[in-house]
């Protein structure tokens, strides 16, 4: 257990600028994504307040808590895995970075939506976006990040590398499962956890 740690703290020293990359890549993905929903003309607001508004209509009347989570888990997982595969891969980056980019601007776009078309938006966003985001954020960052730095090694090539093929696959495979497990969490969270908090302090 030491020696894995001080394995991902010399990883995280060796590659901190993957990590602020990737920080940077899912802020410029939240920003843009606030500016986007405020861009939106005012019927496409009208129309995407109004299933938002329906939404939270089926959240007061009762939901499938085990189907949501499914969707959650399935959402998760498709993201993480879909980064770790393109890791492995030499033309995967830029697919990784758009990826992030990507998943920084639904939520962006998602809570400066609920905060521009609600009153209680703040509220909504503190409770149902807020403590899924906390876990799977970070999980996201560190499976980009692992993600960049394993792929831009492959393309350098190994021929100098203190580590085998084997020893690096195995240290990759350790930390995505680890991020799987983080964002399998954070599914759960937005599935039972988040509307619960909805009925009771906001709906």
């Amino acid at each position: 257990m030491l020696r894995t740690i001080k394995v991902l703290m010399y990883h995280f020293n060796l590659h901190w600028s993957f990590y602020l990359a990737i920080v940077v890549v899912i802020s410029a993905g939240i920003a843009i994504g606030a500016i986007g929903a405020r861009a939106l003309p005012p019927e496409q607001l009208e129309i995407l307040s109004t299933r938002i508004s329906d939404a939270f209509y089926i959240v007061q009347s009762g939901l499938d808590y085990h189907s949501l989570a499914y969707v959650a888990i399935t959402r998760n997982l498709t993201v993480i895995g879909l980064i770790l595969f393109l890791g492995l891969t030499v033309l995967g980056l830029p697919f990784i970075v758009a990826l992030l980019f990507f998943r920084g601007f639904v939520l962006g776009f998602t809570a400066s939506f609920l905060m521009l078309t609600r009153e209680d938006g703040i509220f909504i966003v503190l409770l149902s976006l807020v403590p899924s985001s906390l876990l799977f954020i970070p999980a996201l960052a560190i499976t980009g990040a692992i993600a960049l730095a394993f792929s831009l090694w492959l393309i350098k090539g190994r021929q100098d590398s203190s580590i085998s093929l084997g020893k690096a696959l195995m240290l990759y495979m350790t930390v995505g499962g680890a991020t799987l497990l983080i964002a399998i969490i954070a599914a759960l969270l937005d599935a039972y956890v988040s509307p619960l908090f909805l009925r009771w302090f906001v709906l």
